[in-house]
């Protein structure tokens, strides 16, 4: 029995020689580094994914997790405002995914596209929706994930090849799910959903808010009316950590379905699969509302 219990509990310890200890933002990003490294490094998150990040408050056990982290992974000062001080008083290494020099970052109140470092305070933050940030996010954790285990060099290597090639089926997929679909028209509650909408050619007419703290202007409100009673739209997608009744009321005798998109993977399971699976229920959700 001695032997046996050895073999278990020889085969639950991790292959990693060193195991940093990794504290990300919100739960997207959990999913990132668990599928990117096929489920084997454990990483906590510090926003629940049922509440919206932009107005977050930190609470004493998040600044003690902030403090006992070996690298923090946030997107930036336009998603997590809250973590800019905190973070400035850490030694913890950290990587703000918006500072990552390749990304084509999209204007969030414009919706036109532009390079890093252009009108920095306007661009939408939701970049790990898009699979071609995703890969760029990936090799950026994956270079941060070296340089606290170089020794594992060679197979974080392989399992961002490996993250690479499965991000390419489920992009494959999901095109071809929502080819049908791409010319059909609709609204979502915030302007969060630009990066996914860019690779996948979807059809969005407008948003109810740029920022989901605001609440929409009277013109924002009377122009989207007038679309949905002209029956240009078939959604209007509302989010699970906001509150729908603004929505709700508007799209009464429109015709058009109050439908869901989660940005932050509340059902999501953390595991291998979890960032692809957050991918296709977007997919899935998109492709249920707009083909009925």
């Amino acid at each position: 029995m001695r032997n046996l219990l050895f073999v278990l509990m020889f085969f639950a310890i991790p292959s990693w020689a060193t195991s940093p200890n990794i504290l990300v933002s919100i739960k997207p990003l959990q999913l990132i580094v668990s599928s990117l490294s096929e489920g084997e490094l454990n990483v906590d998150y510090l926003v629940s994914p049922n509440v919206s990040p932009h107005d977050y408050a930190l609470r004493p056990s998040d600044v003690r997790a902030l403090r006992q982290a070996d690298l923090v992974i946030w997107v930036g000062d336009e998603l997590e405002p809250f973590l800019s001080k905190p973070l400035s008083q850490t030694s913890a290494s950290q990587l703000a995914l918006l500072d990552i020099p390749q990304l084509e970052l999209i204007d969030g109140d414009e919706g036109h596209d532009h390079h890093h470092g252009d009108h920095y305070h306007e661009v939408d933050p939701h970049i790990w929706l898009g699979p071609n940030e995703a890969k760029l996010i990936a090799a950026a954790i994956t270079e941060q994930l070296i340089a606290k285990m170089p020794e594992d060099k060679a197979k974080l290597e392989q399992q961002l090849e490996r993250f690479n090639q499965e991000l390419a089926k489920v992009v494959s997929n999901i095109n071809q799910q929502l080819q049908a679909v791409k010319q059909q028209g609709y609204f979502v509650f915030h302007d969060g959903y630009s990066y996914f909408e860019r690779e996948f050619g979807l059809n969005r007419l407008g948003e109810f808010t740029i920022n989901p703290q605001r609440r929409p202007g009277a013109k924002s409100l009377l122009n989207i009316r007038q679309q949905l009673e002209q029956g240009k739209a078939k959604c209007i997608f509302a989010e699970p950590q906001f509150d729908g009744a603004l929505l709700e009321s508007i799209s009464q005798h429109s015709g058009a379905q109050i439908s869901l998109l989660d940005p932050l993977g509340i059902s999501v399971s953390n595991d291998k699969n979890g960032y692809f699976e957050l991918l296709q229920q977007l997919a899935d959700s998109y492709h249920e509302c707009l083909s009925h």
